[in-house]
């Protein structure tokens, strides 16, 4: 290198040595550019979709429903992976809520939940003042009356986004590869004009084997008579919320389910004697929720194979097993009711949660002030127990076993 004239060094090499120092930056190029030029590259390079079929499908399982179909809607390459039947999907609205939804609608929650603590408070001191008079659900309803406009705004909004990602999920075209769905649950804010289509190919078209629907702030009525001309219909195990069967006979679809569970408006009495008619192959049955107080429940099912029966928080005014050969487990939690017992010759487990029932009514939840004796839930022929758990809420709680 040479010299500027002031004694400095230059660091413009002279032009005898400039052909050799091109030469040697060309053959040796600087340490950081490599780096910067390895980095875009490997960076350009989708490493991911060069893995084989089956770590990329161990990959999808593991992802939440949203990132899963929108991975497979965009790329070629992870959309025509082969699926196995253990793939499971949870779609649900919830993913397309924001945080501020949540957070305003646990504000309207522990509103109301306040109104009924000071309602209950009162009650158990004999007061007699009236809803209006009280602050909590003066509280309550106001902000009932704010929030609900936009908590409806936000529901709107997501259902929109949600429709556009199940149909494109469910309702693919013909030329996609045929998947098989083991597990496939939807929960959706009010109802949607594709929910027809969106049970009848889940069930029908992609045979899931275990569907669960949940409809909140509605309710929906389907025909499964729509399914007995699918030819791919798997389905064992069905969970239904605020979803009902229209009044209809003999559905092919119930004759295969093994697993049966109904929540608040699906599990009213005469929408489950129209089901059980036809599960001949039922195991399990639950009922859950229901809304208002139910007439009295009345199994009789000679050629039926359940198993287990549980009825959580169903108020209903009895129930009558009267004629249920392979029964061996049943529940029963919530306000008490009537239990009356047929022929149960498999009946060992017995399981009575009899919690908001106090020995002298005041802890009732009802407001009432009647008194259950024990023998009221041993009317009938009572087989031999194996195991019984019994539990009152009063003074104490009692549990035998």
């Amino acid at each position: 290198l040479g010299s500027d004239g002031h004694g400095r060094r230059s660091s413009t090499p002279p032009p005898a040595q400039e052909g050799l120092h091109l030469r040697t930056a060309a053959a040796y190029p600087h340490p950081k550019r490599m780096r910067l030029s390895e980095e875009h590259s490997s960076c350009c390079e989708d490493k991911i979709s060069s893995l084989p079929d089956e770590m990329l499908i161990l990959i999808i399982d593991k992802l939440d429903a949203r990132t899963a179909i929108s991975t497979t809607i965009l790329s070629r390459r992870w959309r025509d992976l082969p699926t196995y039947p253990r793939t499971c999907y949870d779609l649900t609205v919830d993913d397309a809520l924001p945080p501020r939804y949540h957070r305003l609608k646990q504000i309207v929650m522990e509103a109301k939940a306040g109104y009924e603590a000071e309602k209950n408070a009162l009650k158990s001191d004999d007061s007699y003042a009236s809803r209006d008079q009280l602050y909590s659900f003066k509280d309550w309803k106001w902000k009932v009356r704010l929030l609900t406009p936009i908590l409806q705004r936000y529901e709107r909004l997501a259902m929109r986004r949600y429709v556009k990602r199940v149909n494109a999920f469910l309702l693919a075209p013909n030329n996609v590869q045929q998947q098989s769905i083991q597990k496939l649950r939807l929960q959706a804010c009010g109802t949607s004009n594709f929910t027809d289509q969106w049970i009848t190919e889940a069930i029908g078209r992609w045979g899931v084997e275990d569907l669960e629907l949940v409809i909140d702030n509605s309710c929906w009525r389907y025909d499964f008579r729509l399914l007995d001309g699918c030819k791919n219909v798997r389905l064992k195990r069905l969970v239904l919320s605020n979803c009902y069967h229209r009044f209809a006979p003999n559905p092919l679809t119930f004759q295969r389910l093994t697993s049966l569970t109904l929540c608040k408006e699906s599990s009213r009495m005469p929408r489950v004697d129209d089901i059980l008619r036809n599960c001949v192959q039922l195991v399990d049955l639950r009922l859950k929720d229901s809304s208002g107080c139910q007439p009295a429940f009345h199994i009789f099912v000679p050629n039926s194979k359940l198993k287990s029966l549980q009825l959580d928080n169903y108020n209903t005014v009895g129930v009558y097993l009267g004629l249920v050969p392979y029964l061996e487990t049943f529940a029963c939690r919530g306000q008490p009711t009537i239990l009356h017992y047929g022929l149960v010759p498999r009946l060992r487990h017995v399981s009575l949660n009899f919690l908001q029932t106090g020995d002298d009514g005041k802890n009732d939840s009802s407001g009432s002030n009647r008194t259950y004796r024990l023998s009221k839930f041993f009317l009938g022929w009572p087989p031999p127990l194996e195991y019984l758990v019994l539990q009152l809420r009063g003074r104490q709680v009692s549990s035998f076993s």
